[in-house]
């Protein structure tokens, strides 16, 4: 079996609180390592010694302390630093200045400051708002940028659309109304640009006229012209499709002696002449590989070609050994030397 190296394996330690550890007791493998998540300690299994019969713990639990310069190590507090005890001029770990944002201290060991820098945000804040055509407001103690949003005020128009309107000395619409019939001037066919050419033409029925459907919804019949509606004839010889009295010319003849379509060509239907047979096409299939009949083909009626190759199992391995495991219908499943490997080892 070939050795491959996996990289980018993420293991995850068998870990649980501290509480869960002590409730479920588990007994750790050989060499098997435990994390309490909660404390940050750890202990090794033996393969026999179960959880908390185990007393060899690894690791240190550190917490933050109350008390100025203590923190938590393993439950006992323990003294981080310590800050310079005070005197008359210096608090404890503060030591007196002059200049502006500095602390001086007395003699007495009071604290105090003779001038600031400027400060960085008012310590009450002012509301700014805009009147007149607009309104607006927001409030600014100056410790950050402030935007106003600014609404136009309401001229009591109500929103829509208005083809006429009436607007004030600042700009603004006051009013808004529909067309009247009277607020549209006449207008000469030439200056309306879609009304397309029937516009301009009359009604009636002589030439360059528009008819008019009558109270039916049709045309005059004087307007329609006379269609020709081609029929159907059967025939079983020559004498009996020149014998078609109501054949007229455009009509067809289906003979049933020879399978064939005749057409009239032109009057009289009895001379024979005038009827013209329509063809048929000519390529029909008369075979299959050589076949006729009612034509059943299998493998060994066709020769293998450069656009079909029969199934074998040769060709089959072959085929399958070109092919990447990641095109296998499991191929998502397979662990390949590029992925990613987490090993979960659970919970206590």
């Amino acid at each position: 079996m070939a050795t491959q190296t996996l990289n980018n394996v993420q293991i995850l330690l068998r870990n649980d609180t501290a509480a869960n550890w002590n409730s479920k007791n588990p007994v750790l493998g050989k060499g098997e390592l435990g994390l309490e998540i909660d404390t940050g300690r750890f202990k090794f299994g033996d393969g026999a010694t179960a959880w908390n019969d185990n007393t060899q713990y690894g690791g240190i639990m550190i917490k933050a302390n109350a008390k100025n310069g203590y923190i938590t190590i393993d439950g006992v507090d323990t003294l981080v630093y310590t800050l310079n005890p005070a005197t008359s001029s210096a608090l404890g770990g503060i030591k007196s200045g002059s200049g502006i944002g500095a602390v001086a201290v007395d003699s007495n060991g009071n604290a105090s400051v003779a001038s600031v820098a400027a400060a960085g945000k008012l310590s009450t804040g002012r509301t700014i708002s805009l009147g007149g055509d607009i309104s607006g407001s927001t409030t600014f103690d100056g410790s950050v940028n402030a935007a106003i949003t600014v609404a136009l005020v309401a001229t009591g128009v109500t929103a829509g659309t208005y083809p006429k309107v009436t607007v004030d000395a600042k700009g603004r619409i006051t009013s808004g109304s529909s067309l009247m019939a009277g607020d549209i001037p006449s207008l000469p066919l030439s200056k309306i640009s879609d009304a397309g050419t029937a516009a301009a033409k009359n009604i009636g029925t002589a030439a360059g006229n528009v008819p008019v459907l009558d109270s039916n919804g049709k045309l005059a019949d004087s307007m329609i012209p006379s269609l020709a509606i081609g029929d159907v004839f059967p025939a079983a010889s020559d004498a009996e499709m020149i014998k078609l009295s109501s054949a007229q010319q455009g009509d067809i003849c289906v003979r049933s002696d020879t399978n064939t379509t005749y057409m009239l060509k032109v009057a009289p239907y009895s001379t024979l002449a005038n009827w013209v047979q329509l063809k048929t096409p000519t390529d029909l299939v008369q075979s299959v590989n050589g076949k006729t009949g009612v034509v059943i083909i299998t493998t060994n009626d066709i020769a293998e070609g450069s656009n079909h190759l029969y199934w074998t199992q040769a060709r089959f391995t072959a085929a399958f050994q070109a092919m990447a495991s990641t095109e296998l219908s499991d191929g998502a499943t397979i662990l390949h030397n590029t992925d990613t490997l987490i090993i979960n080892c659970g919970n206590a």
